[in-house]
């Protein structure tokens, strides 16, 4: 009795492991959109930051990130969000500090950067408008290489006020470079361009 409930069990993990594994196959353009799709939402928030502290001095003079952080900080400011106050030490340094307020508290979120500790918050969203120009490998049937395209869309209220959000128009289309292949019983895909203009 024993034997034969192991050789079930074992029966229904082969099922199970079957089933979980995806076929390795040629793959098509419709199956790559499918691999993405599984991993990625089709609207993906988007954040933006600016640092808590931004200071310069005779040794660190202000350079244009400095003027948009600060605006940034100002802008946060007059939407009642944060305080900002102004310190001048004695080596020349000086220094304009955020700290939030209560309206600020619930939407504007902390994070580390390479600037110290910085606010964060949502600005607008990204959408994926699809896979462009994919190419399959000429001799390996389960590589191929492909742009998801995507689009910043729909700004919350925060998008005007952070000076500090680089490169992120409205509407304007992005391509992400990608490459797929199969591996360990999988699809899957790495990035290989992180965000590009699309053409």
């Amino acid at each position: 009795m024993r034997k034969r409930s192991s050789q079930a069990i074992r029966g229904i993990a082969i099922v199970v492991l079957a089933l979980a594994c995806t076929r390795r196959e040629p793959l098509t353009a419709a199956k790559a959109e499918q691999i993405i799709k599984s991993h990625q939402f089709a609207r993906e928030p988007v954040y933006a930051e600016v640092p808590q502290r931004v200071w310069w001095n005779d040794g660190n003079p202000r350079d244009d990130y400095d003027v948009k952080a600060l605006h940034t900080l100002q802008n946060l400011q007059r939407a009642g969000l944060l305080v900002v106050s102004e310190s001048h030490s004695a080596d020349g340094t000086t220094a304009f500090t955020g700290r939030v307020t209560p309206k600020g508290f619930p939407i504007l979120g902390t994070a580390p950067s390479l600037r110290g500790p910085c606010f964060r918050a949502m600005i607008c969203y990204k959408r994926y408008d699809g896979l462009r120009n994919f190419v399959r490998h000429p001799t390996d049937p389960t590589k191929a290489h492909a742009e998801l395209i995507w689009h910043y869309e729909d700004p919350t209220p925060l998008y005007p006020l952070f000076e500090t959000k680089l490169n992120k128009p409205l509407r304007e289309p992005f391509a992400t470079f990608i490459a797929f292949y199969y591996k360990d019983y999988d699809w899957r895909f790495d990035v290989t361009v992180k965000k590009a203009e699309a053409e």
